[in-house]
C-alpha cells in the first residue's frame, strides 16, 4: 500500500470513457512522456509526436496547425510527418492507481484503476461540514461528532444575556418610580415632600448609571462575540467564487456562476432526459455572452448523468467596437473552492457562422458543447458551493 503522499504522478484524462473524462487521477508510476500533451499536461488516449519530439492531444494540436510549427522549439512540420499513438482504456486499467477524492491519499485504496470506480462508491475519506458548529468533520466519525457536537454559538450568546436581562429589570422599576416621582410632582408638597423628591432623583440617577454600566458590558461582550465570529468567517475560503488570475499577458479570464444546480439535477427524469442552468449575461473584453450547464440523463442514478457546458454570445454594447467574426479561443475551467490543482479545464470549439457572427440585436448566437464531465465527480469533489458551480470563462 503507498504509504507515501509524495510518491504518486497526477493527471487529468480525457478520451477514455465517460467515468475517466476529465477526471485527475494519481498513479504510483509516472506516465510516459509521449503519452502527456506538453501544453495541457493532460493524458489523452490519443497523443500527436511531432518530428522534433514534442507531444500534443488533438484539441491543443489543432492550435498550433496553422503555423505549421513546433510553439516550443519553432521548427516546423508538416501532416505527414506527424505520428499518433493510441492509449488503449484496457492498458490504461491495469495500471495501480490511489485515490485522492478529498484532496488527500485514501489509506484504503492502493490498486488498479479498473477497481477505483467500486472504491469511490464507498470511500469515506471525504470532509463534511457538520450543521451544528460548521466545521469541516472526517465522513468516518461524523455521526459520533453528531451526536457529542453542541451547537457552537450557544454558550457565546449565554455570557452577555444575563447582563440584558438584569438591565431590562432595572427599567422596570425605574419606570415605575418616575411615574410616583410625577404624581408627588403634581401634587402639593411640602418640606418634608421636598427631601422625598430629591432623595427619590438621587435614587434614580444611581440606577441609571448602574444601568448605563450593564447595557456597556453586554455591548462589550456582544461586540467580541462579533468579532469571533467574522474571524470566524473570515477563515474559511470565500465561496461561490475562488479567485483564478489570468494564466499569462493577453489572455483575459471571468467568472460565470451557474446557481441552483441541484435543482436542475433532479428536474432530470426519464421523460425529460436534458436540463440547462444558464448564468447571468457577462462581457469580456467587450463581447456579451451566457454560459450554459447542459445537465444530460444517459444512465440510472448519479452514474447517469453528465455535465457540459456551451458559450453563446449575445447583443450587447460594445458590438460596435469589438472585432468581428468572433476569433477568441475559449476555455471553460470548472473552479475548484480551494485547491487550484484539481481545477477541470473543458476547451471549447467556437467556429460556424451562427457562432462567430456579430450577433443580431436582442438575440443569441448559436454555440458548441465542452466535453462531458460526470455530475457524480462534480459533486464529490466539492465543487458546489451553496448550490452554485463556479465557472471560469478565458
Amino acid at each position: 500500500m503507498a504509504q507515501n503522499p509524495a510518491a504518486v504522478w497526477e493527471y487529468t484524462l480525457t478520451g477514455f470513457s465517460d467515468f475517466l473524462e476529465q477526471r485527475r487521477i494519481a498513479f504510483t508510476e509516472p506516465i510516459p512522456a509521449s503519452r502527456v500533451c506538453g501544453i495541457c499536461g493532460r493524458l489523452p488516449s490519443t497523443t500527436v509526436v511531432l518530428p522534433c519530439g514534442d507531444v500534443f492531444c488533438e484539441l491543443c494540436l489543432e492550435e498550433v496547425c496553422g503555423e505549421a510549427k513546433c510553439p516550443f522549439d519553432g521548427r516546423v512540420f508538416s501532416e505527414r510527418q506527424l505520428v499518433r499513438l493510441r492509449f488503449e482504456l484496457s492498458d490504461l486499467e491495469q495500471r495501480r492507481v490511489v485515490c485522492i477524492l478529498a484532496g488527500r491519499q485514501c489509506a484504503a485504496f492502493d490498486g488498479q484503476l479498473s477497481e477505483l470506480r467500486d472504491h469511490m462508491r464507498h470511500c469515506r475519506s471525504m470532509d463534511v461540514k457538520c450543521a451544528k458548529c460548521n466545521r469541516l468533520v472526517a465522513r468516518d466519525v461524523a455521526l459520533d461528532h453528531y451526536k457529542q457536537c453542541i451547537d457552537g454559538n450557544a454558550w457565546r450568546v449565554s455570557v452577555y444575556d444575563l447582563p440584558v436581562q438584569k438591565a431590562v429589570e432595572e427599567i422596570r422599576v425605574m419606570k415605575k418610580d418616575l411615574e410616583s416621582l410625577r404624581e408627588q410632582a403634581l401634587g402639593e408638597l411640602d418640606d418634608d415632600d421636598d427631601d422625598d423628591l430629591v432623595n427619590t432623583a438621587n435614587v434614580l440617577i444611581e440606577r441609571v448609571a448602574s444601568l448605563d454600566h450593564s447595557l456597556s458590558l453586554a455591548q462589550e461582550k456582544a461586540s467580541a462575540f462579533h468579532r469571533e465570529s467574522a474571524s470566524l468567517d473570515s477563515s474559511k475560503s470565500p465561496a461561490p467564487g475562488p479567485y483564478r488570475s489570468a494564466s499569462k499577458p493577453g489572455v483575459l479570464i471571468t467568472t460565470c456562476e451557474l446557481r441552483d444546480v441541484y435543482t436542475a439535477r433532479n428536474l432530470l427524469i426519464q421523460a425529460k432526459k436534458e436540463h440547462k442552468a444558464v448564468s447571468e449575461p457577462q462581457i469580456l473584453s467587450g463581447y456579451t455572452f451566457c454560459l450554459d450547464a447542459n445537465f444530460l440523463l444517459s444512465g440510472e442514478g448519479n452514474d447517469g448523468v453528465s455535465v457540459s457546458f456551451s458559450m453563446y454570445l449575445k447583443s450587447g454594447d460594445w458590438d460596435d467596437y469589438v472585432e468581428w467574426p468572433f476569433t477568441k479561443k475559449v476555455t471553460v475551467i470548472i473552479a475548484h473552492p480551494r485547491d487550484v490543482t484539481k481545477d477541470v479545464r473543458l476547451p471549447l470549439r467556437v467556429d460556424g457562422s451562427d457562432v462567430v457572427r456579430k450577433p443580431r440585436p436582442n438575440n443569441y448566437n448559436s454555440g458548441h458543447k465542452t466535453g462531458k464531465k460526470s455530475w457524480e465527480d462534480i459533486e464529490l469533489g466539492g465543487y458546489i458551493i451553496k448550490n452554485t458551480v463556479c465557472a471560469r470563462r478565458i
